[in-house]
């Protein structure tokens, strides 16, 4: 056996964590638990038992783990994505050596403290995430979570009409990351889309073109629904693959010209809010407005956001 387990002291001083928060009783997968807070050394960097004076009692509960007995929850500090045992590693070690995917946990989850960009979007995602209780989503920008948790709670307020129940956030949220955000995302990367956006993430690309959906059905006096906003990304239009149209919605969107009129959507990204160019009046991409000038909002209702 080579190495130990990580030592979460080592990971406070490195990130200087300073903060914690409650999490209260989360499923943890398994494979994300990568060291001890107190015991790291007594595990190998597989989180393979070494001290063999505790053998007898991890072979133990290594054979009510394979029973499926019901055990405790283990105690876990949480840095980012990964996790740290408090209490419970033998629980985790057995686990591990099963194949457990899941494992039930108390989380206190320890951040820096909010002096840079870097640490202030890690914030925002954790509060993101305790929300919605989704994770795996990553932002690069700051204010990019809030972008985020308005639409999913516009998704919310439309399905609960839609289904006349008041849906719960992380309920909503669940159902909008499956009939949502993942089918885009597939869409992304079968077309390598992040190829042509180094630096960005998959959760920024989609961020970026529902905005532009959302804004566009807006300008075109629509009632679209959210789902009905993204409907053109999951069917690619025959004369552009989905690269080239969310490449040029999202380039829109980098390189705006406040003083020109937006040639994909009449929208342009300014202060991080999405907004229509003053001087727009449609064009032909938008084909609602140019069939029927008289769907074309007045300027008062451009800006009516």
């Amino acid at each position: 056996m080579r190495g130990h387990a990580k030592a979460f002291d080592t990971a406070k001083e490195k990130l200087g964590l300073t903060d914690s928060l409650y999490l209260g009783l989360r499923t943890v997968p398994v494979d994300s638990i990568v060291g001890s807070v107190n015991r790291w050394r007594d595990f190998d960097a597989r989180f393979r038992i070494k001290n063999r004076h505790t053998m007898y009692r991890y072979q133990q509960i290594k054979k009510a783990v394979e029973r499926g007995s019901t055990l405790p929850p283990v105690s876990l500090y949480k840095v980012r994505d990964k996790y740290y045992v408090v209490d419970g590693n033998h629980r985790v070690a057995a686990a591990k050596e099963v194949g457990q995917a899941f494992i039930d946990a108390e989380v206190v989850e320890f951040f820096p403290p909010p002096d840079s960009e870097p640490n202030l979007i890690w914030r925002e995602r954790s509060i993101f995430e305790h929300k919605t209780g989704l994770s795996g989503i990553e932002l690069t920008e700051l204010g990019a979570y809030d972008k985020l948790l308005m639409q999913i709670e516009q998704y919310r307020q439309e399905e609960s009409e839609a289904l006349g129940v008041d849906l719960s956030l992380p309920n909503a949220a669940a159902s909008w990351e499956q009939e949502i955000y993942k089918p885009v995302v597939a869409l992304i990367r079968e077309q390598r889309l992040l190829d042509e956006f180094p630096g960005r993430t998959e959760g920024d690309l989609f961020l970026y073109a529902s905005y532009h959906k959302v804004a566009k059905s807006r300008l075109t006096k629509q009632n679209v629904s959210y789902k009905e906003a993204l409907a053109d990304f999951k069917v690619p239009r025959p004369d552009k693959s989905f690269a080239e149209q969310l490449k040029d919605l999202i380039t829109s969107l980098f390189s705006p010209d406040p003083g020109d009129t937006c040639p994909y959507g009449l929208i342009i990204d300014e202060d991080g809010l999405v907004r229509v160019a003053r001087d727009c009046r449609g064009c032909p991409h938008c084909r609602d407005c140019a069939a029927d000038p008289s769907k074309l909002p007045t300027e008062d209702e451009l800006f009516d956001y």
